[in-house]
């Protein structure tokens, strides 16, 4: 439904324009993101300046204007009293933050935040751009948490997202624009608008194809019952080579947004602790991994190819991965998004750790709860899994092969991060790299502190009520498997191949194929998970020094899982047929 006219202020507009013939406007300031800007303004008027602020120019005019009215109604005097002192600074500092507070909250669509009310709307310039054809549009498919709408113009479709019907069909005709901004003859009144919208043009293309082909991929997995394929959150890792938009290639992806309860915690590495999409999608990637360089050892093409020692590998130049999230993830780089103002910018829990909730949604402090027992989750406690964004940080300092494979290749790290929705940049630098960057300095040879580049929109989804208990989970060339969140296994009661046993047993196979076994155990064909996970000396000094910046500058303690998970018991004999797991 569309939103009433404001007669009221609009009225106060002309009233003021009419009576107050000597007043002056200074220049238009534009902050914050370009979804949901800020636009401030101040008016002079009988030697005093009142500041007003909104989501278009027009109410902040309309905000300056009612803080005039009410200094003349406090002190008494006709609107044209002449005066020379200033309204209140705090008064005014409040009221704006009221108001983007409110803004960012309302029902109002984002799309009307960013143009501004004299502005003509992307759909109504597409039709007059093309008055004698019709531009189709259609409601594409799509399971997530934003509408999607596309139009066809002259043969060509054009993809939009939003919260709404209205709001992905106004992004689709403003991303036709953009595109054929270089190839369509411009009317000169609207030159200026596209090129205000083109400004972002690069990203936003990038974004849009990540998801779009995200989404192709995802729509053609097959799926037994329709309730799997449902889903509010979903990530996927691309490839791509140097900045070739046409080789990106999903690689995996996962969609899921549960942790594993308590109750079903293994001893054996059996249950994955973290069903969230981003998490579930970097497992896929480590599974992508061990088969790649399976393919290299037997002398097929891959992504890796073998160095001088033939023991370790390197990707193939100029091979690049990409990260892609519908939507901000969990913890420090989404907690703050929602009405974010900047007024409190240094505001003591930003930057600290988080952790999520179990059988729920939203993260929490770390604080308090440093430690946690296997006896003391079997008695209730709840088990504590930390954020994606944490995760996320975590990635771009070890990057994304994790412990194991640090024996085979040098650290891969993610070019860059897509933000389908709920995108804030100043949030997500802080996330990722930002709360540390000044104080991990001692990382040892090949890690480093990766600083991807950040893209994203801000569109603030639509609610979603219910949250699907099942994670889907997709690697190219494989078949899709479906996991139980709380359960941490698959639907069918089976071991996911990404658990920790799965990718254990990948590992041994790797080392078996390159007679690698200096990373296993010499002369003894038995060895527990985490003294394996101990080998690598150069990742565990970067971990250590990761986790006690964070310790260091007080922003928590790292909360590992339970010693007694990681001491289940593997089979490394030679025999590759042979290898099993000990439980």
């Amino acid at each position: 439904m569309d939103e009433p006219i404001d007669t009221e202020n609009t009225t106060l507009l002309r009233d003021f324009n009419e009576t107050q013939s000597n007043h002056e406007w200074s220049p238009f300031v534009c902050e914050g993101p370009s979804h949901l800007p800020t636009f401030k303004v101040s008016l002079y008027l009988n030697n005093l300046r009142f500041d007003g602020c909104g989501c278009s120019k027009k109410k902040a005019k309309i905000d300056a204007i009612k803080n005039f009215n009410l200094y003349s109604l406090n002190h008494g005097t006709s609107s044209k009293a002449n005066h020379t002192v200033e309204s209140d600074i705090q008064v005014r500092k409040r009221k704006c933050t009221e108001d983007m507070i409110e803004n960012s909250l309302s029902k109002k669509l984002a799309i009307e935040h960013q143009v501004a009310e004299h502005q003509t709307s992307a759909i109504c310039i597409l039709h007059e751009i093309f008055p004698g054809q019709t531009l189709i549009y259609e409601h594409e498919q799509s399971h997530g948490i934003l509408e999607t709408i596309s139009v066809i113009v002259s043969g060509n479709k054009y993809i939009g997202y939003g919260k709404s019907k209205k709001e992905a069909k106004e992004i689709a005709c403003r991303n036709a624009l953009k595109s054929l901004y270089d190839v369509q003859p411009i009317d000169n009144k609207f030159k200026t608008q596209i090129e205000m919208l083109r400004t972002d043009y690069n990203d936003a293309k990038i974004i849009d194809h990540f998801a779009r082909i995200t989404d192709i991929v995802y729509q053609k997995l097959e799926f037994d019952q329709i309730k799997f394929k449902e889903y509010s959150v979903i990530a996927s890792i691309i490839k791509m080579t140097k900045d070739d938009l046409r080789s990106a290639e999903v690689i995996c992806l996962a969609t899921g947004t549960k942790c594993l309860s308590g109750n079903y915690l293994s001893l054996s590495g059996e249950s994955l602790h973290d069903c969230h999409a981003e998490i579930l999608t970097r497992r896929c990637l480590l599974k992508f991994f061990y088969k790649e360089l399976m393919e290299s050892v037997k002398g097929l093409p891959s992504i890796f190819i073998s160095d001088d020692k033939k023991c370790k590998f390197k990707l193939v130049e100029d091979i690049a991965f990409h990260l892609y999230i519908n939507t901000a993830p969990c913890g420090e780089a989404r907690v703050f998004s929602f009405c974010d103002t900047e007024q409190q910018s240094n505001r003591l829990n930003r930057g600290l750790l988080r952790s999520k909730i179990e059988n729920g949604a939203g993260t929490v402090s770390v604080f308090g709860r440093e430690v946690q027992t296997y006896d003391g989750v079997a008695q209730g406690e709840r088990l504590v899994t930390m954020s994606c964004s944490d995760k996320l940080t975590r990635w771009n300092v070890l990057g994304l092969q994790g412990n194991l494979l640090s024996n085979f290749v040098e650290p891969i790290y993610l070019e860059s991060i897509s933000i389908g929705s709920m995108f804030n940049i100043n949030h997500m630098k802080r996330t990722i790299y930002g709360r540390i960057e000044n104080s991990i300095d001692k990382l040892p040879q090949n890690y480093k502190l990766q600083k991807p580049q950040l893209r994203g929109y801000g569109i603030l989804p639509r609610r979603s009520v219910t949250l699907s208990p099942h994670c889907v989970n997709w690697i190219i060339n494989e078949e899709i498997e479906i996991i139980k969140g709380s359960m941490g296994r698959t639907v069918e009661n089976k071991l996911s191949r990404v658990c920790k046993t799965s990718l254990a047993k990948e590992y041994i196979k790797l080392c078996n194929a390159t007679n690698n076994l200096s990373t296993l155990i010499d002369n003894e064909t038995n060895i527990f998970y985490d003294s394996l996970k101990n080998k690598n000396k150069n990742y565990v000094t970067a971990k250590n020094e990761l986790l006690s910046t964070f310790k260091s500058l007080k922003l928590g303690t790292w909360v590992h899982k339970p010693e007694e998970l990681k001491s289940f018991e593997l089979n490394v004999g030679n025999a590759i047929n042979k290898i099993d797991i000990i439980t």
